[in-house]
């Protein structure tokens, strides 16, 4: 197997990974509550790891990844009362809705996503488990967790008392027995707000107990890997923590993985900053996979920067790795029937795609990924617009180029389309985007394609430049002249 080292956020430092059982990855990232479309903070988390999935399994590993959905929460109540329908429904249908979303940037669903209603007795048995043990009391109508009783509270995150009672969110019960302490069942006294028998009386699950119960009701009190927002390390994964070893035996986690933020213009986002943007809001302007491969031009656990030229950049860098694609496709069948017996020989290349694999498996290095996969295309280009005939020997190099690539995006589920209708949408998307006529651009580069013929190199440089103003860059290239929107 290849060795991988992750870095684990309890031990603040890059570690060898060991999973749990050889050949076996058990995850377990937090999902959505589901009141609301996913913004695109979300889609960075779930692309991480969506890719962090999908590394592992190219690699030979059999993973096991859960995804909870927590579908009952003060949020959903408010936003269902606002929309006349039930919690139930709104969280159904926003779950859809979620599904839907991450399925256009080919981020696939989880192998188990528990929603809290479906788990209540398990819930309700867990915190027995806290109370058994001396971790839980009740307060009031509330159930809370005994911080105090947990000696290791606040090592998580490095946090000290004081700062941990200020990072809890406002108590709404003060007769807890201290402030730090956080609940564990809400108790409800409104019948027209959803609730649940308990031995506490009626009421729901508090937040954090969700996790610390379904994560090991589906991987086991030990497991590998837990993963989320860097903005989850405290409270809520800190007080899984507590939860999961306060209610039975084993590491509960064993590697810890946080993504980082994103940020809009060098801002948080957030709505009363006006730039808050929904996942859907976004694919209706940039490429799925301009929007992938953006996320993985920065290490997963920094913050990024959306903005019109970070997004434009990945778009382009997208554009021209399917252009080598299509490129490449149409010059190997084009060279088959002159050297017909000639096959790709893996090895060639093998040091480019080392490379690319032996990047991902440092801590999901992303960035130093794409760095090989761009030298990889580099050198495909580089026999895709030599002039001459190309050698039986060129076409067997390009074929592994080829090869290398798709294998690579396969890594990270790039190139998931066929080439030519990739560029197509990316085209259509940019002319939309800049409101461009497609005929007076097809026209001008006519225009130059004669020009140029003529060797008038001034009307040439005049239609280029007009192009470049209109946000039109040309490719020149062995085959002809091609155009993309800068």
């Amino acid at each position: 197997m290849v060795p991988i080292r992750l870095y684990d956020t309890s031990r603040r430092e890059k570690v060898d990974f060991q999973p749990l059982i050889p050949k076996h990855v058990s995850i377990y990232v937090c999902g959505l509550t589901v009141y609301d479309l996913p913004h695109i903070g979300h889609a960075r988390t779930f692309v991480v790891f969506d890719v962090f999935r999908r590394f592992l399994r190219q690699i030979g590993y059999d993973v096991k990844f859960v995804r909870n959905h927590t579908d009952i929460d003060d949020k959903i109540i408010k936003r269902s009362r606002e929309e006349n329908t039930t919690p139930t429904e709104l969280a159904s249908r926003m779950i859809d809705e979620l599904h839907k979303d991450m399925a256009s940037i080919d981020v696939a669903e989880a192998d188990v996503e528990p929603r809290v209603t479906q788990h209540i007795p398990d819930i309700i048995a867990f915190i027995q488990k806290l109370f058994d043990n001396g971790y839980a009391y009740e307060a009031g109508g509330d159930v809370y967790y005994r911080v105090s009783a947990f000696k290791d509270y606040g090592k998580f995150s490095n946090r000290n008392l004081d700062e941990m009672i200020n990072g809890v969110r406002k108590a709404v019960n003060e007769a807890k027995d201290s402030a730090e302490d956080f609940a564990l069942w809400k108790g409800e006294t409104d019948p027209e707000k959803p609730a649940w028998d308990s031995p506490w009386g009626r009421g729901r699950p508090g937040w954090h107990i969700e996790c610390s119960c379904m994560s090991t009701k589906y991987l086991s009190p030990s497991f590998d890997i837990h993963g989320g927002g860097r903005d989850l390390i405290f409270p809520h994964h800190e007080n899984e923590i507590a939860q999961a070893k306060g209610a039975q035996d084993g590491d509960f986690a064993r590697y810890w993985m946080h993504v980082g933020m994103v940020e809009i213009n060098g801002e948080k986002m957030s709505h009363s900053l006006h730039n808050f943007w929904t996942l859907r809001d976004i694919v209706k302007q940039v490429h799925p996979e301009a929007l992938r491969y953006f996320f993985l031009t920065t290490h997963y656990r920094n913050n990024i920067n959306f903005s019109h030229d970070t997004i434009n950049e990945a778009t382009q860098r997208i554009t021209s790795l399917y252009r080598t694609l299509s490129a490449a496709d149409k010059l190997i069948a084009q060279l088959a029937n002159k050297h017909p017996n000639v096959e790709a020989n893996p090895e060639i290349v093998k040091e480019h795609e080392d490379a690319f694999v032996e990047a991902m498996a440092d801590d999901l290095n992303t960035p130093k990924a794409l760095a090989a996969m761009a030298q990889t295309a580099k050198l495909a280009n580089e026999i895709i617009d030599a002039r001459g005939k190309k050698t039986a020997q060129q076409l067997a190099l390009l074929m592994a180029y080829r090869q290398a690539l798709g294998n690579m995006g396969s890594y990270c589920g790039l190139f998931t389309r066929q080439p030519d209708d990739a560029l197509a949408t990316l085209r259509d998307l940019a002319v939309k985007r800049l409101g461009l006529d497609v005929d007076e651009i097809t026209a001008l580069i006519a225009q130059r394609t004669t020009a140029r013929a003529e060797k008038n190199w001034a009307r040439s440089d005049e239609i280029r430049d007009k192009l470049a103003q209109m946000g039109v860059q040309l490719l020149d290239r062995a085959d002809g002249t091609d155009w993309l929107v800068s």
